[in-house]
């Protein structure tokens, strides 16, 4: 599954880029900028240990709302292109939805999911999890997502598999394919090799 981050380097930058080292190869990640904002190094730093495809889009021109509508621009060509099934952007500026539920109306078959988010760590399935910090938060957080019968009913099943002893099981087949130790012929007698007979003329 690929997805694409469109990042306002306008909107704390710092929140926005949270989550980006679970970031796969396949993803890619456009974090637009301005000069007069955050310096380039300083970004560039922030997105530092990522797998993913990095690219710095430097705003065409200065100014409020700039970004915003480059970011939206970009967002509607990808989607236009058939290249963003699954496209978000990062921000905490509320004004991209309005753009956003446009696309979502006009263009629904385009797409699997496009929506704003305020940081890559927000788009990832089941990032409710890593954001548990017990086994009280995780079971709430598994019931806010699927509801109290299967919330409960998951939250159990995966306290059982961990308070479980771990069993190791070793199959016919791996009994088969392991290979048997050879003896050293090292102390084996040697057959004589047989004499030569010299056979007379």
């Amino acid at each position: 599954m690929k997805m694409i981050f469109l990042v306002d380097g306008d909107n704390n930058i710092g929140t926005g880029l949270k989550g980006i080292e679970l970031l796969s190869d396949q993803d890619s990640v456009l974090v637009f900028y301005q000069k007069t904002g955050l310096a380039l190094s300083k970004i560039q730093k922030l997105c530092a240990g990522t797998s993913a495809d990095v690219q710095y889009v430097e705003s065409i021109r200065g100014g409020k709302n700039s970004i915003d509508f480059q970011i939206i621009t970009e967002l509607g060509v990808l989607v236009g292109k058939r290249e963003a099934d699954y496209a978000y952007v990062i921000s905490q500026d509320k004004g991209y939805s309005a753009s956003i539920d446009a696309l979502r109306a006009r263009y629904a078959d385009a797409f699997q999911e496009v929506a704003l988010r305020a940081s890559i760590e927000d788009c990832l399935h089941l990032s409710f999890v890593r954001q548990s910090a017990n086994r009280r938060e995780l079971c709430n957080a598994l019931v806010k997502e699927y509801g109290a019968a299967q919330g409960e009913a998951l939250y159990n099943h995966m306290k059982a598999i961990f308070q479980s002893p771990e069993v190791v099981e070793v199959t016919v087949e791996a009994e088969k394919s392991a290979v048997k130790p050879t003896r050293s012929r090292r102390n084996a007698r040697r057959k004589k090799a047989p004499t030569a007979v010299k056979l007379s003329e």
